[in-house]
């Protein structure tokens, strides 16, 4: 029979590979069943079945009777360590019954408790009179399975190992904005390993949520004691606080001495921002913000404000605002008149004087049939405190919309704080970016020291490439390239005044002026008396030479630059001595040596010495022997 069932497989097979068409697989698909239970699986647990540590535990772990110990700190110490091999507690964590107080048809969670009333336990009492603490119970006998995996003990409770070198570790990181995965990378790389870290995701996550709640609490006078701290370390420092009618912080606004010292050397152009709001409370946070001679941002105060109403904040017009305050707006004329945007851009940034732009604005309602636009008939109803071509003569540097105050919102936002930040943790942080600019510019002047080499042989370019930090010879080399593409004619009715007209100038545009009179009156005798300015005015709105002077000066061969048209903000010595002290000194002492970098310095040995001692256990007990004995030196 046996031989005969081979034989009609055989037989089977063939005339399937016979019959069967180009389309059918050659050899037919085996399903393998699922492996069924075993039958002593299936038993139900004897309720009265008991389990122990095995044999191959460490006897010197074991709890006995006759051991004696100086605490019970040491006891329960002891008594974690054979925890930690069989999944014990003082108490086990399965002890007693679970009491609920609600219906288990009213629960909204399916989560029940774990408890299932195991005896496994250990008493420890205290010598009469004092002395020494010894065990008068012991049951090792638990009624589950024990879990001997560290990946399952280091989730009780009392297992937890919560070491201050680690905590403080992972407060500075949460402290830092650090994100929670980057958290637990740095710890796993610590501990050389996820095995070997005895804290969850989960306890990291607690410790910030508790961080959180216990840094709201009292915020105000913890805020006026880093004020303090600020003023103890450097009187130069500044707050004050604004109340209310109940005698409630309203408005807070303070200036640390290196932010004082940027104002003295960097005054001229500021502006005010508050459309960033952080902190816990979602106050506006408001910076007067402006820019160094590097052109980097430097910020010369702060507030935190209650509100910001329109009739305290009339500066809010400026170009970004308004043109932000009806971005929606904006978008659907865009979308349904193709070429609007362009076109208001170039309107915008382009006439020379308001007369100009008045005149370019009419053609555009006329262009798109938009002359019903409650949006465009509210810009220019407004156009004297946002369009540049109403105030080009008022020095504005760089600055000509709050983008640098953007740009410095931005930063506080992605790197120092977020909206649970509480009102003294910003202040603290904020001093930590004031930190970071000051690297930056440290960074910039460092680099600076070496020679700009000039782009050209002229003489004013030699004489600005040596005036000018690197920064803005950068943005002066920019536009001397730029000027190549004008050509100069002298006007023959007036000396000294010469028309500049782009080579290609632009056809989309009819009121895009590609002409500019330029003024360049030269004294050869008395360099410093020389004369210049362009129809533009960018030279009076920005400081900065503009294409069309530069090429004027190109043509006649200028020299020498008067000083009055290099502001100081742009030189290589802007700083101006200051009759206080610069450096805000938190946190740092005379030395420099501080306690973070003392205790950074110290973790980095730890964290070598703990790699060597998990690979010997020989290295391991002489570390434990050395660590005990300069925890109690």
């Amino acid at each position: 029979m046996r031989g005969t069932r081979v034989a009609s497989k055989a037989q089977a097979a063939a005339a399937r590979r016979a019959a069967g068409g180009a389309g059918e697989a050659r050899y037919p698909a085996v399903m393998t069943p699922p492996p069924c239970a075993a039958p002593s699986e299936m038993i139900t647990p004897d309720v009265n079945q008991t389990y122990t540590h095995g044999e191959d535990l460490d006897p010197e772990v074991v709890p006995k009777f006759e051991m004696s110990f100086e605490s019970f700190e040491d006891a329960f110490l002891f008594y974690k360590k054979k925890r930690g091999t069989t999944g014990k507690d003082l108490c086990c964590s399965l002890e007693g019954k679970h009491n609920t107080k609600v219906q288990d048809g009213d629960r909204k969670t399916s989560k029940t408790s774990k408890r299932d009333g195991c005896k496994a336990m250990v008493c420890a009492r205290e010598a009469r009179g004092g002395g020494r603490v010894f065990f008068t119970r012991i049951v090792f006998e638990h009624n589950h399975k024990l879990n001997p995996t560290p990946s399952m003990t280091k989730r009780m409770r009392a297992h937890k190992v919560e070491d201050p070198s680690v905590m403080n570790l992972v407060d500075t990181m949460h402290a830092s904005q650090v994100p929670h995965p980057n958290v637990m990378r740095v710890l796993r790389s610590v501990a050389g390993g996820v095995e070997n870290l005895h804290l969850t995701e989960r306890d990291v996550q607690n410790r910030r949520a508790a961080h959180v709640r216990e840094e709201r609490m009292d915020d105000i006078p913890k805020l006026l004691a880093f004020f303090r701290e600020c003023k103890a370390n450097n009187p130069q420092f500044f707050y004050e606080f604004q109340l209310d009618d109940k005698n409630v912080v309203k408005n807070v606004f303070w200036s640390h001495a290196s932010q004082q010292g940027d104002y003295a050397d960097y005054s001229s152009v500021v502006t005010f921002d508050t459309t960033y709001r952080t902190n816990q409370y979602s106050m506006p946070l408001a910076m007067f913000v402006g820019f160094n001679n590097k052109l980097q941002n430097v910020v010369f105060g702060q507030a935190l404000l209650r509100d910001e109403r329109a009739d305290t904040f009339e500066w809010l017009y400026c170009r970004w605002h308004v043109t932000n305050k009806f971005r929606n707006e904006l978008n659907q004329l865009n979308t349904q008149h193709p070429g609007l945007s362009e076109t208001l851009t170039s309107v915008i940034n382009h006439p020379l004087r308001p007369i100009e732009f008045e005149q370019a604005w009419a053609p555009i309602l006329d262009k798109y049939e938009v002359h019903e636009s409650k949006v465009l008939m509210k810009l220019y109803d407004e156009r004297n405190m946002w369009v540049g071509a109403y105030f080009k003569e008022i020095f504005c540097g760089t600055m000509t919309s709050t983008q640098r105050s953007e740009s410095v919102n931005s930063t506080v936002k992605h790197g120092y704080c977020d909206n649970s930040t509480a009102i003294h943790e910003f202040a603290k942080s904020f001093l930590e970016l004031l930190a970071h600019n000051k690297e930056k510019e440290a960074e910039e002047e460092f680099n600076s020291q070496a020679p700009v080499i000039a782009s050209t042989f002229y003489g004013y370019d030699n004489q600005l490439s040596r005036v000018y930090t690197r920064a803005v010879y950068k943005v002066f080399a920019s536009r001397l390239k730029s000027s190549t593409a004008f050509r100069v004619r002298p006007d023959p009715d007036k000396a000294g005044y010469y028309l500049v007209k782009h080579t290609r100038p632009p056809t989309d545009f009819p009121w895009l002026c590609h002409e500019f009179w330029v003024k360049a009156v030269v004294n050869e005798e008395i360099p410093e008396e020389s004369e210049f300015n362009c129809e533009c005015m960018r030279i009076e709105h920005t400081g900065m030479f503009c294409p069309h002077l530069l090429c004027v000066l190109t043509n006649l061969q200028v020299a020498h630059i008067p000083s009055r048209y290099i502001p100081k903000r742009y030189r290589r010595n802007a700083r101006e001595a200051t009759p206080f002290d610069r450096h805000d000194k938190v946190y740092v002492g005379p030395s420099g040596d501080t306690k973070a970098s003392r205790m950074l310095e110290l973790l980095l040995d730890w964290c070598a010495l703990q790699q060597k001692s998990v690979m010997s256990s020989e290295v391991r007990k002489k570390n434990l022997m050395f660590g005990a004995i300069l925890l109690n030196y």
